[in-house]
């Protein structure tokens, strides 16, 4: 497994929710992909459209890397994120453990942080 190769993918994903480019769902994501914090979501069709309905909702919707590790097929990441909600701008920490299969990002669990 290319650890570097892996944190890249992830790095894509991040990439597709900071713009809006829904193309690269289907770069990143397996066909079966799964993400148990919204386990509704499954698949890269469906994740298109969250991340179009996330987007019109937080046009500054902005996932920032606070750091990132690789071992194996799992990438494991914090980061924040930032949106603007009526005015207040809103940050929230996550811990996000994806697993890759393929070249493409399988499943993510996520954790929360809670702030100092």
């Amino acid at each position: 497994m290319d650890i570097e190769a892996n944190k890249d993918l992830v790095k894509r994903y991040l990439e597709m929710w900071n713009t809006g480019n829904v193309d690269l769902a289907n770069e990143v994501l397996a066909s079966d992909w799964v993400d148990y914090a919204h386990p509704e979501v499954k698949g890269p069709e469906s994740v298109k459209q969250s991340l179009s309905q996330v987007r019109a909702a937080f046009p500054d919707f902005r996932i920032t890397i606070k750091s990132i590790v690789s071992e194996g097929d799992m990438v494991a990441l914090r980061v924040t994120i930032q949106r603007t909600h009526q005015g207040k701008e809103i940050i929230s920490g996550v811990m996000w453990f994806v697993r890759i299969t393929d070249g493409k990002m399988a499943e993510m669990w996520t954790g929360s942080e809670t702030s100092r």
